[in-house]
């Protein structure tokens, strides 16, 4: 075996080759790789150093963040907006209304609509673990001008945007 450590760059040479061998579009390739390395990056570090320590998972915070936000919501714009699926909120929202951070109420004729809300001290526990937050957010993306981060969001916000119908050919 290959005791050698492959940098992430070289790796990713190394694949966008295989794919022009191919007759594929490396770039396309790289720009995911990307992705998908800054994702689980700041994933696994805000996971770690902030959410576990705080009580919760990131999907957890997701859903306290966006009910602080928006205020009582159902779980269904929750999962549009956050990208969430509906088996992990409910798996969320059941830790963090055991734990006194997030009520359900029915305040519909429908019965079967549950709408979310932060509790009071859900909101003091958020704030205070965004506080934190922030800060990494600042120190990983910090390298970036205030126009170079503008330019991430809006290139971010336009692949977002794309919508995906069966790929598959």
């Amino acid at each position: 075996m290959n005791e050698r450590h492959i940098k992430a760059y070289e790796y990713e040479d190394l694949a966008a080759s295989k794919m022009a061998d191919l007759g594929l579009d490396p770039e396309h390739f790289r720009a995911m790789f990307g992705i998908f390395r800054i994702s689980a990056r700041m994933y696994n570090d805000l996971e770690s150093m902030i959410h576990r320590p705080a009580g919760w998972t990131l999907a957890g915070f997701r859903i306290m963040f966006m009910l602080w936000v928006l205020g009582p919501s159902e779980s269904s714009e929750i999962a549009r907006l956050s990208g969430l699926t509906r088996a992990a909120i409910s798996s969320s929202v059941n830790t963090l209304e055991r734990d006194g951070l997030v009520e359900r109420r029915r305040e519909s004729e429908d019965r079967r609509l549950v709408t979310l809300h932060l509790t009071d001290d859900g909101e003091r526990r958020l704030e205070a673990a965004y506080r934190i937050q922030n800060e990494r957010e600042e120190l990983l993306l910090g390298s970036l001008r205030p126009d170079e981060l503008a330019t991430l969001t809006e290139l971010m916000r336009r692949v977002s945007s794309t919508r995906l119908g069966d790929a598959t050919s």
